[in-house]
């Protein structure tokens, strides 16, 4: 998969529409720990499976974050760059 260049502003984007959703998600989230009557819901099965639900949701939008920063790390290599040799270990003809 080729993935095109993701410039700064791009990334802070990226940061935004994730952390916005984080936080919309874990306000659902503390809303749904509640019944309509106000009471806390007491199940702990029914709360252990929104909790799994959450964290399948949180773990996809630090993908995101994650996967722009490095998309935006390698659009901003170089063939001079120390940090790609570290990075990505890129020894050209060091074995002999």
């Amino acid at each position: 998969m080729v993935k095109k260049d993701l410039t700064k502003e791009q990334l802070g984007e990226c940061y935004r529409i994730a952390t916005v959703r984080l936080h919309d998600e874990i306000t659902n989230f503390y809303e749904s720990l509640f019944e309509n009557n106000g009471n806390p819901r007491t199940d702990p099965g029914n709360v252990s499976n929104m909790i799994s639900g959450l964290r399948v949701i949180i773990n996809q939008e630090l993908d995101l974050v994650k996967e722009s920063c490095y998309q935006n790390f390698e659009s901003n290599l170089d063939d001079k760059s120390k940090q790609e040799e570290i990075f990505f270990d890129n020894r050209k003809g060091s074995r002999g």
